[in-house]
């Protein structure tokens, strides 16, 4: 089933909201959760709650703006964030398995068979590198979204 519209709107600016608040969410919870074994049993599953929301959302707004790319005019400036809009779902993705991660390791370290320090590091660098991954991805994403929809309103203009 295809979603092109909801209310009435089309469905992409309404669904791509879901995307850029959930992810970021997604990787700063992920981040604190590899970066304080204390609070890891507390935050991860929620880190993975909003990843696996994020990664669903991510590719609705990727499925909704093939709908609406159907419905705009081609500029190069929409052909550039359909280009962008790509990368974002191999980051959410990427989220998804840091904070599965760290869901994991408190289960994992009862073996001791890996120091906690060492989880930690490992987990601390996955969950930054990915985290800062996807939040850079959905800002420039998002920042080319608007310069598409928006370029060619009048800036001078009232109402």
């Amino acid at each position: 089933m295809e979603i092109k519209d909801l209310f009435g709107l089309p469905a992409h600016p309404l669904v791509v909201h879901a995307a850029v608040v959930l992810l970021p969410l997604a990787a700063i919870a992920a981040i604190v959760a590899a970066a304080i074994p204390r609070l890891r049993p507390y935050y991860a599953p929620v880190a993975l709650v909003l990843a696996l929301g994020a990664t669903a959302s991510v590719g609705l707004a990727q499925q909704t703006g093939e709908s609406l790319q159907e419905r705009v005019p081609e500029t190069r400036l929409v052909e550039d964030h359909v280009e962008m809009g790509q990368t974002v779902l191999p980051w959410a993705v990427a989220v998804t398995v840091a904070a599965a991660a760290a869901t994991a390791a408190p289960f994992a370290m009862r073996k001791r068979e890996v120091s906690a320090r060492t989880v930690t590091g490992v987990l601390l660098a996955a969950s930054i590198i990915v985290g800062a991954g996807a939040i850079y991805s959905v800002a420039e994403v998002g920042h080319s979204g608007a310069k598409a929809t928006w370029s060619k309103v009048d800036a001078g203009g009232g109402g």
